[in-house]
């Protein structure tokens, strides 16, 4: 089966720089694909074939990968601003696909599977570290996957980056866009029009942008009828994310005027 061509469900995360190792949250729209009664582990099924036990914790913030979780963020070398995604298998157990912070997919990260079972035994960290791939960009731009430079990998490696980068799915509207020099130098950002006219005020207001880490910025949203950006407050998201020039933007309303925003850092 190509894994980037079904339709398990799925979802991803960006692993910043300085992110906790501590635990990981399910995002709450996917929790309705597990199970009402939820057991107490998940299977974490790595790039290599091998499989991780990670203990489950419902809390009154939503459901999160805990103990176990750990030890499959060290064992990948996880940190350094790459992409997961989640395919779900049922029963509590996931396919991670793991991908540099330019685009390519990481296909031999982690020690041996019999280093690993010993380790989960002992708790100790298994030898071995993940191997470095080469990356390439895959930029977005007015929702369509077009290929920016390339990777240093066959020509079905880039394809795989593309439908997975297009492979980004939500209930809530959203908006799709490659940071551009106006972002980060003019510091305004263009909202397509078509997105504006259909999901957002008609009127310029106030809306909130949030980061994966669900931290929050105010923008000063402008709507002139034909014009439609974040002005005020846009300068402080891209400073405070270290925004660049070609790095990928998802703009996700997730309520009225609040829109959380999936970036995904090119170097």
């Amino acid at each position: 089966m190509d894994e980037f061509l079904d339709n398990r469900p799925s979802f991803f995360k960006i692993i910043f720089e300085g992110h906790t190792t501590e635990s990981m949250r399910i995002p709450p729209k996917f929790v309705k694909h597990l199970p009402i009664e939820l057991p107490d582990q998940a299977i974490l099924k790595g790039p290599s074939g091998e499989k991780w036990h990670v203990k489950l914790c419902k809390t009154e913030d939503g459901i999160y990968l805990k103990d176990g979780w750990q030890q499959f963020f060290r064992d990948h070398s996880l940190g350094d601003n790459e992409w997961l995604l989640f395919r779900y298998n049922g029963d509590l157990c996931f396919n991670v696909h793991i991908f540099g912070k330019n685009g390519c997919e990481k296909v031999d990260a982690s020690s041996t599977k019999a280093n690993h079972e010993t380790a989960s035994s002992s708790g100790k960290r298994p030898r071995g570290r993940p191997r470095k791939t080469p990356h390439g960009l895959v930029p977005l731009h007015d929702g369509k996957v077009i290929l920016g430079q390339q990777c240093n990998s066959i020509e079905t490696n880039r394809s795989k980056i593309c439908k997975v980068a297009d492979s980004f799915t939500s209930d809530f509207p959203y908006f799709k866009c490659c940071i551009n020099k106006s972002s980060v130098v003019e510091f305004l950002q263009t909202v397509p029009t078509i997105f504006a006219r259909n999901h957002l005020p008609q009127s310029s207001t106030k809306i909130i942008l949030r980061n994966s880490e669900d931290k929050s910025w105010e923008m000063n949203y402008i709507n002139n009828g034909k014009n439609h950006k974040f002005s005020r407050g846009w300068k402080d998201f891209v400073c405070d994310n270290k925004l660049k020039v070609g790095d990928i933007c998802i703009f996700e309303l997730v309520a009225k005027n609040e829109m959380c925003v999936h970036i995904f850092p090119v170097d």
